[in-house]
């Protein structure tokens, strides 16, 4: 809504360093195969996508990756527009955020994380599974 690119500058966030990518222009209602074109174009070689005035998508190689990336992707858009309020955001070192984007990404961490957040929302949500 503040037609801006995802800021990913937190290690927390890390997972999404240079692997999301931003489609500036909400095409209106999808009617047809038009929008999936969209959206596959500007996904490309990403594993996320910020849309415009309409919410992010996230494709993994798992149904926990996919989650893991979802989740992330809301954390890292609150973490920036808090960190908006209090200043300029400050990018990561490139080599570093790759390096923590590949820690992150590794098989293990994803479902360390998976796990995290499914035990949350069992706490939390006792109806979630009917």
């Amino acid at each position: 809504m503040i037609g801006e690119e995802l800021a990913v500058s937190h290690m927390d966030t890390a997972i999404l360093y240079e692997d999301c990518a931003f489609l500036p222009d909400w095409p209106g209602v999808p009617f047809g195969d038009g929008e999936g074109e969209l959206i596959a174009g500007a996904l490309r070689d990403k594993r996320a996508v910020l849309l415009a005035h309409h919410g992010q998508l996230c494709a993994g190689r798992s149904v926990e990756e996919a989650t893991v990336l979802g989740v992330t992707i809301e954390h890292a858009a609150k973490l920036q527009l808090l960190a908006r309020g209090a200043g300029a955001i400050r990018p990561i070192v490139p080599e570093l955020g790759r390096e923590a984007r590949g820690w992150r990404s590794r098989p293990e961490q994803v479902a360390l994380n998976f796990q995290y957040h499914a035990r949350r929302v069992l706490r939390d949500g006792d109806d979630c599974l009917n």
